[in-house]
C-alpha cells in the first residue's frame, strides 16, 4: 500500500506541474527564498518542495489508517491536496479546481479498475494485480489530460465562467459515490458508468482548454496589433521629421544669409530669436522621446501621444542604449500594459498625473511608472486586480495580458517588480538585467 501511495504521488506531481507554473512560487515561498543566498536558493527551493510533498504523503497515509469510509477519505485527501497546491502561485479557485480534478480522476480510475477486475479483490483488500491496474489507468488518464486537456490551464486567464469547471469533477465524484454506495454489483454497468464519467471529464476539459487557447491567442493578437500601431505611428513621426529636415536644407542658404546680415548689424538678440524660430519649426509634435531605441521610441511615442491628449501633467525621461537584447514583444507586454493602465487610472483622477522614467545603468534596466488615481484599489492576497470595466464579449476591448504577465516577463530577465500606492499615487518600479546586443 505504501509503494502504491508513492506511485500515486508521482501521478499527482505530474498533474501539478502540468497545471501550475512551477517557476511561479507562492508568496510565502518567494519571501523565504529571498532570505536565502543565491547559491543556496535552488537547494532551499527543492528542500521545501520535498518536505511539503512528504508531509502530504504522510497525511494521506494517516487518513487511510484512521478512516475506511471512501467519501471521508476523498474529502480529506482533497483538502490535503489543496494545501499542497499552496506551494505554487495561482488563484484559490485554480487550486481548488486542481485538487478536485486530480482526486476525481484518480477516484474514477480506481472505480473503473475495481469494476473491471472485481475478482482480484480478496477480503476487502486489493490484490497486487488491482494496484497495477489502478496505477495504469491513472497514468494513462494523466498523460491524456497533460497532452490534450490542460495545455493552457497554466495561464491565469480572465475567461468568463472558467471557474465553473470546479463543479465538473465535484459533481462527477458525487455521482460516483452514489453508484458505489448503492452497492451495484453489475460489473458491466459499473465499468460503463466509470469509463463514461472519465470520458466526459476529458472531453469537457479538452473543449474548455481549447477555448482558453483561443482566448490567449486573441490577447496576443491584440498585443501584436498594438505593436503594429506603434510602428506605424513611429513611421509617421520619422516621415514628418524627415520632411521638415528637407525643407530646412532647401532654405538653409536663405537662413544663413539672414543670420549673417544680423551678425553684421551686431544684433545678437535677433539672431537668438531667429534660431529659436528655426528650432520650433523643426520640432515634431508627435515625437515625444527620441532615445535611439526603435522599439521603445515607437511604443512610447504612441502611448505618450494618447497621454498628452487625455492628461494634464505628463513627464517622461528615457535614457537607454540603441540596441538592448530584448525583443519588441516583451517591451510591448511591459510598457504597453503599464502605460495603458496608468493613463486610464490617471484620466479618472483629479490630478491627471503621469510620470515615466526609463534608464539603463551597467547592465540594469530601471523602469518607474507613477500615476495619480482616485477611488479604492482592489487587492486580493498579494496582488492588485484590474478595475477596468469592459465587456468580455467585445474583442476590441481586450486589455493585453495584464500586470501578472508583466511580472512574468520581469522574472524572465531575473528582475524584480515592486508596486506601491500611497497618497493617491500608484507606482510600479521594475529592475531587470538586460544585456546590450553585441555588434555583428
Amino acid at each position: 500500500m505504501a509503494v502504491f501511495r508513492v506511485a500515486v504521488l508521482y501521478i499527482i506531481f505530474r498533474y501539478i506541474h502540468s497545471i501550475f507554473d512551477v517557476h511561479g512560487h507562492a508568496a510565502w515561498l518567494t519571501s523565504f527564498l529571498r532570505t536565502v543566498s543565491d547559491r543556496r536558493a535552488v537547494w532551499a527551493e527543492r528542500g521545501v518542495a520535498l518536505a511539503v510533498y512528504m508531509s502530504y504523503l504522510a497525511g494521506v497515509c494517516l487518513v487511510d489508517a484512521l478512516s475506511a469510509v471512501m467519501p471521508v477519505r476523498f474529502i480529506a485527501d482533497t483538502l490535503l491536496l489543496y494545501l499542497l497546491t499552496q506551494l505554487y502561485h495561482g488563484k484559490n479557485g485554480k487550486r481548488l479546481l486542481a485538487a478536485l480534478l486530480i482526486q476525481g480522476m484518480n477516484l474514477f480510475c480506481e472505480t473503473l479498475a475495481v469494476y473491471m477486475l472485481y475478482d482480484c479483490r480478496v477480503d476487502g483488500v486489493y490484490g497486487r494485480e488491482m494496484y497495477y491496474a489502478i496505477f495504469l489507468f491513472m497514468y494513462v488518464c494523466e498523460r491524456v489530460m497533460e497532452k490534450f486537456c490542460i495545455k493552457n490551464i497554466r495561464e491565469d486567464t480572465s475567461l468568463k465562467h472558467w471557474d465553473l469547471l470546479i463543479f465538473l469533477p465535484g459533481i462527477s465524484a458525487v455521482m460516483m459515490f452514489v453508484m458505489i454506495l448503492s452497492e451495484t454489483e453489475n460489473r458491466l454497468a459499473g465499468s460503463a458508468v466509470s469509463a463514461g464519467i472519465i470520458c466526459l471529464n476529458l472531453i469537457v476539459f479538452y473543449i474548455c482548454d481549447d477555448l482558453v487557447g483561443a482566448y490567449i491567442k486573441l490577447k496576443e493578437s491584440a498585443l501584436v496589433a498594438r505593436q503594429l500601431e506603434s510602428y506605424s505611428n513611429q513611421l509617421n513621426v520619422v516621415m514628418r521629421s524627415e520632411e521638415k529636415v528637407r525643407g530646412l536644407r532647401h532654405d538653409l542658404k536663405h537662413h544663413l544669409s539672414e543670420i549673417q546680415m544680423m551678425a553684421d548689424r551686431g544684433k545678437p538678440q535677433e539672431i537668438a530669436e531667429y534660431v529659436r524660430n528655426m528650432q520650433a519649426d523643426l520640432l515634431n509634435e508627435g515625437e515625444h522621446i527620441s532615445s535611439g531605441n526603435a522599439d521603445i521610441d515607437s511604443l512610447m511615442n504612441l502611448m505618450l501621444e494618447r497621454a498628452e491628449r487625455e492628461l494634464e501633467n505628463v513627464r517622461c525621461r528615457v535614457s537607454v542604449p540603441e540596441a538592448l537584447d530584448m525583443p519588441a514583444f516583451d517591451w510591448n507586454i511591459i510598457l504597453g500594459n503599464l502605460m495603458e493602465n496608468a493613463i486610464e487610472a490617471a484620466g479618472k483622477s483629479q490630478e491627471r498625473l503621469l510620470q515615466v522614467k526609463i534608464r539603463y545603468r551597467k547592465g540594469m534596466l530601471f523602469i518607474e511608472v507613477r500615476n495619480s488615481y482616485s477611488g479604492e484599489l482592489v487587492k486580493t492576497e498579494d496582488w492588485y486586480q484590474s478595475t477596468k470595466a469592459y465587456d468580455r464579449t467585445d474583442e476590441s476591448q481586450v486589455h493585453g495580458l495584464g500586470i501578472r504577465n508583466v511580472r512574468r516577463i520581469v522574472e524572465k530577465y531575473d528582475g524584480s517588480m515592486e508596486i506601491s500606492d500611497e497618497d493617491g499615487l500608484f507606482e510600479v518600479r521594475i529592475l531587470m538585467y538586460v544585456p546590450v546586443k553585441e555588434a555583428p
